[in-house]
């Protein structure tokens, strides 16, 4: 197999497990009274915000954020893909490259499912 060919495959794998990484930092909660250094400074038995309290701004923001990136990420690793494909056309390569571009495409299809643009009208 040709070098080219390798590095290729394995820098879409880590495009593809750097996108798989973004999506479960994106699936954390980032509630600001989630987190353990406010939860020191609150007296015993008092709550945070009403549990009906939705977060604001940067934080029902985060997962579409992650996703985002991740699919970037996604596409740069099948338009690697994809030129490793036209340039190597043993059978190994191929085979490995097709497998590799099956993976990368299923994850950037699983990612854009997930993905919601926000709506319009809002400020």
């Amino acid at each position: 197999m040709d070098p080219e060919a390798v590095f290729l495959a394995g820098y879409a794998l880590l495009l593809t497990a750097l996108a798989a990484g973004l999506g479960w930092v994106g699936r954390r909660n980032t509630e600001p009274w989630s987190s353990r250094m406010l939860a020191a400074g609150r007296r015993l038995g008092e709550a945070g915000p009403d549990a009906e309290h939705e977060p604001g701004w940067p934080h029902n923001e985060v997962p579409a954020f992650h996703v985002v990136v991740g699919i970037v990420a996604l596409a740069a690793a099948l338009l690697l893909d994809l030129v490793s494909l036209v340039r190597h056309h043993r059978p190994v390569e191929f085979v490995v490259q097709a497998a590799v571009l099956v993976l990368v495409a299923s994850r950037l299809a699983h990612l854009a499912r997930r993905y919601r643009p926000p709506q319009a009208g809002g400020c």
